[in-house]
């Protein structure tokens, strides 16, 4: 008998056009032992009815709906290696780690909407998932709005078997730099709404890691590194995010945005009032109207910490971001000191 180890996904892009997802290419493997499933037949209708009064019939609903997801298959079992006894909780362990840090890199690839969690248990003999633990409440993730119609394409998997590897060997080894922005960005992304400036700081956090230090740091540095690492006239919003949404190119690049990116930063962190401006000004237009300033400034944030990582990985720039001092030496290298 197998244990399970399953992290769910929004959906599957099913639109005509070049970005549907091909469904006859599940199941997909991205890692050894995880793979992307259609797991609609695992899960029983009534496999969360004991709970239904407990989280209401929305949320079970929800749970008993989940259709694609991040799944691993494992043999928990008491086993010795290298002459030390490993126990079952151990395996159990490293499975959901495992998911979860497969779950956050499709989020740093493709953020989607998430309305039911994690959730492990036993492989029935008839292949069924016998649910013994779940994660609730569900519907935690509010994503900025530009992103509140993704849903994974055809790309996205091929860039998840791509950078999973390299994000799992950053993730499980000494680049602290990377780790902790990742870690935040994770953070930032289970935030609720109402707790929107909690977010921005999560976020702002992960900037921080990856373009400053403890030995480095300033708004002025960090721009400046961030314009050059990413390109200064690079659009925060990609054509392709766009039409998603069918939405016109607001153009906004980072260079354009920077400033205010860091003044918003600042007010929050150092506790003052938010002027009127970041809630009445219009940066672009959105699904249901003006996008004001302060959203358009968490799209930015997003866009910036994403294809920084991504960029990282891709460059195999990993080695530079191990600490304060591989960081500060890579950047000024680049003509990049304070």
């Amino acid at each position: 008998m197998q244990d399970f180890s399953l992290y769910p996904i929004q959906g599957l892009a099913r639109e005509c056009g070049r970005e549907q997802f091909d469904l006859s290419r599940l199941p997909i493997e991205i890692v050894p032992g995880v793979r992307i499933e259609d797991v609609s037949t695992y899960i029983a209708s009534d496999t969360f009815k004991l709970v239904e009064r407990d989280l209401g019939a929305r949320a079970v609903k929800t749970l008993s709906e989940t259709h694609y997801a991040l799944v691993h298959r494992h043999d928990a079992k008491t086993t010795f290696q290298n002459g030390e006894m490993v126990q079952e909780h151990a395996y159990i362990e490293q499975s959901e780690q495992l998911v979860r840090k497969v779950a956050a890199c499709l989020r740093v690839i493709r953020p989607m909407r998430q309305y039911s969690n994690f959730m492990r248990g036993i492989v029935r003999d008839d292949g069924k998932f016998d649910v013994r633990h779940f994660q609730s409440p569900a519907d935690l993730i509010a994503v900025p709005e530009i992103q509140a119609l993704f849903l994974l394409r055809d790309k996205d998997a091929d860039d998840l078997v791509t950078f999973a590897p390299e994000f799992l060997r950053a993730m499980d080894g000494n680049f602290w730099k990377f780790r902790m922005a990742v870690q935040f960005h994770e953070l930032g992304y289970w935030a609720q709404e109402d707790k929107w400036k909690a977010r921005y700081l999560l976020w702002a956090s992960a900037i921080e890691s990856i373009y400053t230090s403890h030995t480095n740091q300033g708004s002025r540095l960090a721009k400046r590194r961030i314009k050059w690492f990413l390109g200064e006239s690079t659009s925060i919003y990609p054509l392709e995010d766009l039409a998603d949404t069918m939405l016109p190119d607001p153009r906004i690049s980072i260079g354009l945005i920077a400033d205010d990116l860091y003044k918003l930063r600042n007010f929050i962190a150092h506790g003052d009032r938010i002027p009127d401006a970041y809630f009445n000004k219009i940066c672009r237009s959105g699904l249901n109207g003006g996008v004001t300033l302060y959203e358009g400034l968490f799209e930015a944030q997003s866009f910036i910490i994403r294809s920084s990582l991504l960029k990282i990985l891709q460059a195999g720039l990993l080695s530079h971001f191990e600490g304060a001092a591989t960081a500060d030496a890579y950047f000024e290298s680049h003509g990049l000191a304070p």
